[in-house]
């Protein structure tokens, strides 16, 4: 069934692991929709031009429950000096959940208290042994002061905390004990580190829900851990990991700096968390964005007769720049040319929010930077008729003069003017407003932007057909992949490909690296022909590295490595709905034909590092799928299916475990 504004609502049971579901295609939607046409919600409805293969789907920077993932190279957090960071000599409690990736060769930090001016006594350190055993010292010198009796297990949502009441301080591992000690020193500087600032010891994986209460025991005895996203109770001196953005949801509101290189080798803000989804995805709650992938992609459009002339404006966009690689990448222009009279907004390879004019003249130069990685609310306002405000995440960056007519029409969103420059991430919500919206320092909005007083133009990204469930991933449609409402297994839809050039592609994110861990892949497939090779599942990136791919040879079904060939079985027919289910339990693969294993198990220890992923089509073109695929379920960390099931009987859930 659908919700009043089209979403999909689930009438099945919660998903006991939709927390570790990285992706969900349901395919229900209007018959012959794609994610190629992008429309204007504000009351003007302007026609809006797709250039490239500019695409939307369900990836947002609303919402309460994230992550932030860790290379275990480079990338680490770290807070400025405050007292408030030091746990004291009287009661705490630090906590995170953890999903481990991998275990450091050595050990692996996760948090650190440390002092510029030297290594003080009593200095805590909490981190994994290199075969995952957490382990937390209150003292440097003076060994360990407990070591945990149990490891944390790899890729799963693992709750760790340390506690201190009275003079005990107690280790906890999904809420129960597994140690405990005296102390009752004086513990920890005003530095605090997530992750390892030395670069020795680093951890790789994720952490969510960081969270430091000084002067209260949080828990004193065996506990179910948190359900939902951890929030600022009493006491509580910072909370973070666990928003769109790299910032502490405690009423300290510490500055949280980002540390690490381009190109990947920093934190990444994810969707991946350990909670899951208490409700399903809806455009009025969640919106969308549109993905742009460097490569020319960008939107336009003509805003007739709506010019802000000399009078005030607001223009306004949420960005997420996927990795910095030395490029001026561009959010947006309104002008034509170097003479005309708008302007152009990009960010630098630094990070520094530029506005320019001209040839190669910038009016604003930011001192502030925007981190890489996760979502920004950028508002650049002019109250009146000369002076702008430039707004990075609600604060004040600085201002510019900008006292001319600014009588413009012309629009490109993720390029300059000369479509250079071409932005790489994703862009959503952009409003342009004929009035001052923000005056002063603002909490950057909540839900998705609504068409206020005077909008004149809004691209909330919403239209895409094809979206993720899951809320992790946009969807690019290639050639006329599309929604099937005439072939279906359940809902009203499945996603369709004619085998001459369809395919549905997401851009790489850690979530699609299984590592070595459980993962599952699950799909409905119905195919119009036996012949050829075509591929339904291939998340190669033409690198070497080591992905899954699942593909027909004829009419058997084939589970691929790039190390070749590991396991073939069954039998389809045309007309056909089968489902198909591939699952790695431990280091035992199988594959699964309407729930009965086809084939040999593939003992595979394989570090699985993703890229891409192609749905009905080869990585690099061709091999193309003539058929149908419903309900594909993407499930990281956890084996879902080891032995003779029941394939699903309605379509899968959309909420759970919460």
């Amino acid at each position: 069934m659908f919700s009043s504004n089209g979403s999909l609502v689930s009438s099945v049971a919660p998903d006991a692991q939709f927390n570790y579901v990285t992706m969900l295609l349901h395919g229900d939607g209007t018959n012959g929709a794609q994610n190629n046409t992008f429309i204007d919600s504000s009351t003007n409805a302007f026609s809006i031009t797709r250039n490239g293969n500019t695409t939307q789907g369900s990836f947002s920077p609303y919402g309460s429950n994230w992550s932030n993932w860790f290379n275990g190279a480079e990338d680490y957090l770290s807070l400025g000096t405050s007292i408030n960071l030091a746990l004291g000599a009287g009661d705490f409690t630090i906590e995170v959940f953890l999903s481990v990736t991998a275990y450091n060769a050595s050990t692996s930090n996760i948090f650190e208290w440390r002092s510029a001016g030297g290594v003080p006594s009593n200095i805590p350190t909490l981190y994994l042994s290199a075969s995952g055993v957490p382990i937390f010292y209150a003292s440097v010198g003076s060994g360990a002061l407990i070591t945990g009796s149990s490891a944390v297990a790899l890729n799963t949502w693992t709750h760790l905390a340390i506690v201190r009441s009275g003079s005990t301080v107690t280790m906890y591992l999904d809420g129960t004990s597994v140690g405990s000690a005296t102390n009752s020193a004086n513990l920890g500087t005003q530095s605090f580190y997530i992750n390892d600032p030395q670069g020795t010891f680093r951890h790789k994986g994720y952490f969510s829900n960081v969270r430091m209460v000084k002067g209260t025991a949080v828990y004193t005895t065996t506990f179910t851990p948190p359900t939902a996203p951890l929030t600022a109770i009493t006491n509580t001196q910072l909370l973070t990991c666990q928003s769109a953005r790299f910032i502490d949801n405690s009423t300290n509101n510490f500055t949280i700096t980002v540390n690490g290189l381009s190109n990947e080798g920093h934190p990444i803000a994810l969707k991946f968390n350990p909670f899951g989804a208490s409700a399903a995805y809806s455009t009025g709650v969640v919106g969308g964005s549109g993905y742009f992938d460097g490569t020319g992609d960008y939107l336009s459009t003509t805003v007739t007769a709506k010019s802000a002339g000399t009078a005030s404006f607001t223009y306004e966009l949420w960005f997420y720049e996927q990795a910095t690689d030395g490029i001026d990448r561009h959010l947006f222009t309104t002008r034509t040319s170097d003479t005309n009279a708008g302007f152009d907004c990009r960010v630098n390879s630094s990070g520094v929010i530029n506005l320019q004019r001209g040839a190669s003249t910038d009016f604003f130069t930011s001192a502030a930077t925007a981190n890489v990685a996760c979502w920004n609310h950028l508002a650049i306002v002019r109250n009146g008729s000369t002076t702008l405000t430039i707004y990075l995440n609600g604060v004040s960056i600085g201002t510019a003069s900008l006292g001319y007519d600014l009588t413009v029409t012309n629009y490109k969103i993720g390029v300059n003017y000369a479509t250079d420059d071409a932005w790489k991430g994703y862009i959503t919500d952009f409003r342009y407003t004929k009035a001052a919206v923000y005056t002063a320092t603002f909490t950057p909005p909540t839900s998705p932007l609504t068409a206020i007083t005077d909008t004149a133009l809004l691209l909330n990204t919403i239209n895409g057909a094809i979206f993720d469930n899951a809320m992790m991933n946009d969807l690019e449609t290639v050639g006329n992949a599309q929604i099937s409402t005439s072939v279906k297994k359940y809902g009203t839809g499945s996603l369709a490909f004619d085998g001459t050039g369809d395919a549905l592609i997401a851009a790489y994110t850690p979530n699609f690296a299984f590592s070595s861990g459980n993962f599952t892949i699950e799909f409905w497939l119905y195919i119009n022909t036996t012949s050829g090779t075509p591929i339904v599942f291939d998340m190669r990136d033409g690198g070497g590295s080591q992905t899954p791919v699942i593909y027909l040879n004829g009419s058997a079904l084939v589970y691929y490595t790039n190390s070749g060939v590991r396991i073939t079985g069954g039998t389809l027919s045309t007309g056909t709905w089968y489902h198909v289910a591939v699952c790695r339990s431990g280091t035992s693969t199988k594959m699964f034909l309407d729930g009965t294993q086809i084939g040999s198990t593939y003992t595979d220890s394989t570090n699985y590092s993703g890229g891409n992923l192609w749905l009905g089509s080869y990585y690099s073109g061709g091999f193309d799928l003539n058929g149908y695929i419903d309900d594909l379920r993407i499930t990281k960390g956890y084996a879902r299916y080891t032995a003779t099931f029941t394939p699903p009987t309605a379509a899968l859930s959309d909420t759970g475990p919460y």
